[in-house]
């Protein structure tokens, strides 16, 4: 990673933000949801229960900092949750998703999770390499949330990861 970048915990200033590159990443669904990805409603009710990681990198002229990407992590019944990761399209393959995920898990598994998991539209054909080649797998499927806002047919995919070796695991 770039040293000028900064990994750290978002707090509630962060949620314009946070806000800004969320709804702007997840354009690339415009095609098949309406309305924005998220609010602050539901970023303040995230922050209740896990927490967001963000990446900074200094603007110009080093006078503030700017949001380069950012990715939610939760624990829920022992298991890992990872979602909402974006990363501004100037910074796509530079390895800032993957440190990001590795974050995550990393996290997770100082929770005692053995296994991390995420959701991704069905219809986003393209996001199945990325996160396998991360190391997620396809376990199941779930209706999607918001039925009203879908412009096609279409679900969630789960998909996880394992966080510990096979023979560690708890379950």
């Amino acid at each position: 990673m770039n040293h000028s970048l900064t990994l750290r915990v978002a707090n509630e200033k962060d949620v314009p933000e946070i806000l800004r590159l969320i709804n702007r990443a997840f354009l690339a669904e415009a095609y098949c949801v309406t309305g924005e990805r998220t609010d602050a409603n539901d970023i303040a009710q995230r922050m209740g229960t896990g927490k967001f990681f963000v990446i900074d990198a200094p603007t110009k002229g080093n006078a503030a900092f700017a949001l380069q990407a950012v990715v939610f992590q939760s624990v829920q019944d022992g298991r890992g949750y990872l979602g909402l990761l974006s990363v501004d399209p100037a910074m796509h393959g530079r390895g800032i998703a993957k440190l990001l995920i590795g974050k995550v898990a990393d996290e997770c598994r100082a929770q005692g999770c053995d296994f991390l998991d995420i959701t991704v539209v069905s219809v986003r054909e393209e996001l199945f390499p990325f996160y396998a080649k991360h190391g997620f797998a396809v376990f199941g499927v779930e209706p999607f949330p918001k039925p009203e806002r879908m412009k096609m047919p279409l679900h969630l995919v789960k998909m996880t990861k394992l966080l510990v070796p096979p023979s560690k695991t708890k379950v």
